[in-house]
C-alpha cells in the first residue's frame, strides 16, 4: 500500500500545487516518481520527525496541504509531543502517514513493529485515524479524508491485504460488511481484516458461517454504522496491536450503546516486546493473530466457552 499512497497524493499533487510531501529519508525505490513530480515540493527532512512535524504544521497554517511520511514508530512515538501541540491542538490539517502497521516489518525487530501507534494517535483531540485493510480501503479513506478539515493519521501496511466486495464507503457508513455470515462476526481493522476474511473461510469448510465486518476508519470510531451490522452472533475483534486500541474500545463501546449482550472476544497481541524476531506471519501465530487462531476463538466463542458478556449501561 506504500506504493498506492504515492500514487493518489501524485494524482492530486500534478492539479493542487498547495500539495507538499515531507519525508523522513524514508521511501526510496518508489517516491522517486513523486518527487519528480512536486519538485521543490518534495522535501526530504532527513532523520528528524520531530522537525517534520513541526513544519509540516507551520505548512498547512500557510495555507499548503503537507503530508508527512515515516515508518509508523518514527512517525507517532518519536514525535508524539509535537503530533499533539503543534498539529492536534492547533487543528492543522496534516496528513501524517505510518507505513509498517503492526507485525509489518517483523523481521526488523520491536524498534520497527507498530503496535501502540493507533492507540497513542486516537488518544488526541481532532485527530482522525485510518487503518485501511487493503487498497480499495485506502482509496475510499483518501477520499473521504482529503478535504477534511482535521488532522488525519494513515496507518497502512507494507503490501495490500486481501480484496473484497463492499458497499460503497463514505464517512457516514465508515463500517461495512466484507463478508456476510449469521453465526459469528469477525469485526476487524487494518491487516487483520484478511485474516479474518482467511479464517471465515476456514469455518465455513465446517459449516460455521462467519460475518467478517471491516471498519478502515477507527477513529472516532462509527458506532451507528457498526452496529447496524450486527446480527446478535457473538463478536470477535480482532486487531494488529496491544489492548485499548481504537478498534478494541469501539467495539465494546457500541455494544454498549446498544445494550446487545453478544458474547465478545477480543483478540489483541500480548502485551510485551516479542522475545524473537521473524517474518510478518510468523510474528501473527506466535501472537495468536494469524486466521488458525482466529477461527478456534470464533469455535469457542460460539461454544460458550472463553467469553465475557457486553451488557447494557446501568
Amino acid at each position: 500500500m506504500r506504493k498506492r499512497i504515492i500514487e493518489l497524493i501524485e494524482a492530486d499533487a500534478s492539479v493542487d500545487p498547495r500539495i507538499v510531501f515531507l519525508t523522513g529519508d524514508l521511501g526510496f525505490s518508489f517516491v522517486e516518481p513523486l518527487e519528480q513530480a512536486l519538485g521543490e515540493r518534495f522535501v526530504n527532512m532527513g532523520v528528524a520527525e520531530a522537525n517534520m512535524v513541526s513544519v509540516a504544521a507551520s505548512l498547512a497554517a500557510s495555507g499548503f496541504r503537507p503530508f508527512a511520511y515515516s515508518i509508523a514508530p518514527f512517525m507517532t512515538a518519536r514525535c508524539l509531543e509535537q503530533i499533539r501541540n503543534d498539529i492536534c491542538y492547533q487543528r492543522r490539517a496534516v496528513r501524517l502517514i505510518g507505513v509498517g502497521a503492526g507485525f509489518s516489518y517483523g523481521t526488523l525487530g520491536p524498534s520497527h513493529h507498530a503496535l501502540e501507534d493507533a492507540t497513542i494517535m486516537a488518544a488526541l483531540p481532532d485527530l482522525v485515524v485510518a487503518n485501511p485493510g487493503n487498497a480499495a480501503e485506502l482509496d475510499r479513506c483518501y477520499a473521504a479524508l482529503l478535504d477534511d478539515p482535521r488532522p488525519a493519521y494513515f496507518r497502512i501496511a507494507r503490501e495490500s491485504g486481501a480484496s473484497y466486495g463492499a458497499p460503497i464507503f463514505s464517512p457516514q457508513t465508515a463500517a461495512f460488511a466484507a463478508r456476510r455470515g449469521a453465526d459469528v462476526t469477525l469485526a476487524a481493522s487494518g491487516g487483520s481484516v484478511t485474516q479474518c476474511l482467511a479464517a471465515a473461510e476456514a469455518l465455513a469448510g465446517e459449516g460455521v458461517e462467519a460475518a467478517v465486518v471491516s471498519v478502515p476508519i477507527v477513529q472516532p470510531f462509527p458506532t451507528e454504522a457498526f452496529a447496524a451490522l450486527l446480527t446478535g452472533a457473538p463478536v470477535v475483534s480482532v486487531f494488529e496491536g496491544y489492548r485499548g486500541n481504537p478498534l478494541s474500545v469501539g467495539v465494546m463501546e457500541a455494544l454498549l450503546a446498544r445494550g446487545m449482550g453478544e458474547a465478545f472476544v477480543d483478540l489483541t497481541a500480548p502485551q510485551a516486546f516479542p522475545s524473537l524476531v521473524g517474518d510478518t506471519e510468523t510474528l501473527r501465530r506466535r501472537a495468536g493473530l494469524d486466521p488458525a487462531a482466529i477461527a478456534a476463538q470464533a469455535r469457542a466463542l460460539i461454544a460458550g466457552r472463553g467469553a465475557r458478556k457486553i451488557g447494557a449501561r446501568a
